[in-house]
């Protein structure tokens, strides 16, 4: 059941965008298991005050038999772990083709699920109930998981005699390994059922489960951000007339449905009969099923394609297409043709300017192997870029 979601804003920084979309995709991976459990609660991007301090947990997952604090990473790279001893663990990655050092992951869900157990016990009495109506239950023995979930494009480079540390998955494992332990201390439940004399594990009843999500939802903290300066009323006699405000969305510009992910064109259906395939204007977010928002796309609406390359008296072609320059960038952006990515102008040029083998169409570096295993039997003097 879910019980809190993150609102997410645009971001200009790319690390900051980058960090969004780990926590959007996690956030989607953990919602498709659980969300339908009545017995499983979901909250993200949690900020809880203790003190004069708070603390920030990017998702959260509260059954009867146990809670799991889970800390997104974007790291598309090669990341190094060197663990020296039992108490020192040393994470690197790499970036911009460079290696610098960053904070152990590990130790910081570590670090939040402390105070996370604190918080609560220091309100048990809030949340839960008492044993036979004397005892007060508490949170000192509940087993709080935590795990580290990176990008599944991240490459491990571990040091001679460190293995991956057990709470570090790859995003997609997160989920099925919480709700394997979930399985594991419910049985470990029924079998106390049968044999009285087994060791108890700690539980709690789903209403307590509930009312501990609801108690951290109630108690959730977020950032105040500053209030935007005052505008100035200005007399309607000295207002320019607005330029008008294109009925339907370009490309480059935000989703009209989730507002947070940029549009794009897809190419999508079978193949007709002229080697093309229906075009759509695209939300970003259907990558990976955060936004669901597309509609058809005419070639008319297809921007054309750099004034440079057009000064050279090369025919523009609609598969040259660009986006528009987004506030925070510059200048336009490139897409490959065929997965979407984002792409530099030289690769793109690099397509075009072999239209036989590419048909007029830009692509990734990656995308343009397959070309080459296609078509390198055909024409074996064909190279990549």
């Amino acid at each position: 059941m879910l019980i809190k979601s993150k609102v997410f804003e645009p971001q200009s920084d790319p690390r900051l965008k980058a960090g969004d979309e780990a926590e959007r995709q996690m956030a989607f991976l953990l919602d498709r298991r659980f969300e339908e459990r009545d017995d499983v609660f979901l909250l993200h991007d949690l900020r809880i005050q203790k003190g004069r301090h708070a603390f920030q947990i990017d998702h959260l997952v509260i059954t009867r038999y146990g809670i799991a604090l889970i800390e997104s990473k974007s790291i598309h790279s090669k990341v190094s772990i060197t663990r020296h001893d039992a108490r020192r663990e040393h994470w690197s990655r790499e970036f911009r083709g460079r290696e610098e050092g960053i904070p152990s992951p590990v130790r910081q869900v570590q670090e939040q699920a402390r105070l996370l157990q604190d918080y609560l016990r220091e309100n048990a009495e809030l949340i839960l109930g008492k044993l036979l109506g004397l005892l007060q239950k508490g949170f000192g023995y509940c087993p709080f998981d935590t795990y580290v979930g990176v990008s599944t494009s991240a490459v491990f480079n571990l040091s001679r005699g460190t293995p991956l540390p057990e709470h570090v998955f790859k995003a997609d494992e997160v989920a099925p390994e919480i709700d394997r332990q979930l399985k594991e201390r419910g049985s470990r439940d029924t079998f106390l059922k049968l044999n009285p004399l087994a060791e108890m594990p700690w539980a709690m009843s789903r209403e307590e489960a509930l009312s501990t999500a609801r108690f951290l939802l109630v108690h959730n903290a977020p950032r105040v951000r500053a209030a935007p300066p005052e505008v100035v009323p200005v007399p309607v006699a000295d207002v320019a007339e607005a330029p008008a405000v294109p009925a339907t969305p370009q490309p480059g510009s935000l989703c009209p449905a989730c507002g947070t992910q940029a549009l794009a064109v897809a190419a999508a259906g079978p193949v007709r009969a002229d080697g093309g395939r229906d075009r759509y204007l695209a939300c970003l977010g259907n990558r990976d099923g955060s936004c669901t928002w597309k509609i058809p796309f005419e070639a008319s609406r297809v921007a054309e394609a750099p004034a440079k390359y057009a000064a050279e008296s090369k025919p523009v072609r609609p598969e040259e297409a660009v986006l528009p320059a987004q506030p925070g960038r510059a200048g336009p952006r490139y897409f490959c043709f065929d997965c979407w990515v984002a792409i530099e102008k030289d690769v793109a040029r690099f397509c075009w300017d072999r239209k036989e083998r590419f048909g007029g169409k830009a692509y990734c570096r990656s995308c343009q192997v397959k070309f080459r295993s296609r078509r390198g039997a055909a024409n074996p003097s064909a190279s990549g870029a």
